[in-house]
């Protein structure tokens, strides 16, 4: 398979282009079957906050993740709710994954309807039904310190970025201060992904087909994919019953301000996200 990823990142450049975020997506066709190369645009830390903030707070980099892609998918290719993008081959510089059929979901919110909650309960439901004793890239155990890497980055950064006197970095210390002495807890560590929205997936007539993101996956708080989602359905009991097929729901309401202020930090190269996505989700 190793052959696949030369011949793809040293022809890339004649390949069609996709959509660019944190990766580069280009698609090839290679002995008659069709692949996506995912080649991160940011591998050193220093050039993404978001990876900063994954580094400091859960330990590895984003080479490191993309050397341990094979992990992660035979890990969600167990998963009978929804299926996964299979992979192929990945080293520190790309990944190459086999193309999948779907339409992309332009919008961090899941489309409505019932059948869609219920199977992504399901989805998570499974994933959350397996607890590890650590947090941090999936098999490599260093303990479990989220909670002191957590309060620790959330320090560093507000010292860095937002210790200045407008709006933004008032409600950023503002929500620090509502947390910084609680002693706040989880139910457990389980796979979870992030920076969970429904771009990461792809549908079909508006139902979930495919998860074809397998980038910040992690073994963390199950609390924190909970947060994000419960934002992201709105058919929240229905998630739920798929959900409670594997787990007990935990409760997730306190807990939920440290995962947001974490992700409102990891965007201090724009400040301005505070007052738009991230900043509903903290006065949640």
């Amino acid at each position: 398979m190793n052959t696949i990823l030369e011949y793809a990142q040293r022809n890339k450049s004649s390949f069609e282009m996709g959509g660019v975020s944190s990766n580069e997506i280009r698609f090839f066709t290679y002995e008659g079957k069709r692949y996506i190369l995912k080649t991160p645009l940011m591998t050193r830390d220093d050039f993404s906050p978001f990876w900063t903030m994954m580094r400091k707070v859960f330990g590895y980099s984003v080479n490191e993740q993309n050397s341990s892609l094979h992990n992660i998918y035979n890990t969600l290719k167990a998963n009978p709710h929804i299926k996964v993008a299979p992979f192929v081959a990945a080293n520190e510089d790309a990944s190459v994954f086999e193309f999948v059929e779907g339409t992309a979901w332009d919008n961090d919110f899941f489309p409505k309807g019932k059948k869609n909650a219920y199977t992504l309960g399901q989805f998570i439901g499974y994933n959350h039904r397996t607890k590890y004793d650590y947090s941090g890239l999936l098999g490599v155990s260093k303990g479990d310190l989220f909670f002191e890497n957590a309060r620790r980055y959330i320090e560093d950064c507000i010292s860095e970025h937002w210790s200045g006197d407008d709006d933004a970095d008032k409600k950023v210390r503002g929500c620090y201060e509502q947390i910084k002495d609680k002693k706040l807890s989880n139910s457990g560590n389980s796979l979870i992904m992030v920076d969970i929205c429904a771009d990461q997936f792809l549908f079909c007539d508006e139902n979930i087909v495919a998860c074809v993101d397998l980038d910040a996956y992690v073994i963390g708080p199950v609390e924190w994919e909970l947060s994000f989602l419960h934002y992201q359905v709105e058919d929240w009991d229905e998630f739920k019953a798929g959900y409670e097929t594997y787990c007990e729901m935990p409760s997730f309401e306190e807990v939920s301000k440290l995962f947001f202020l974490l992700m409102a930090l990891s965007s201090y190269d724009n400040k301005a996200a505070i007052d738009g996505y991230w900043a509903a989700l903290l006065e949640e």
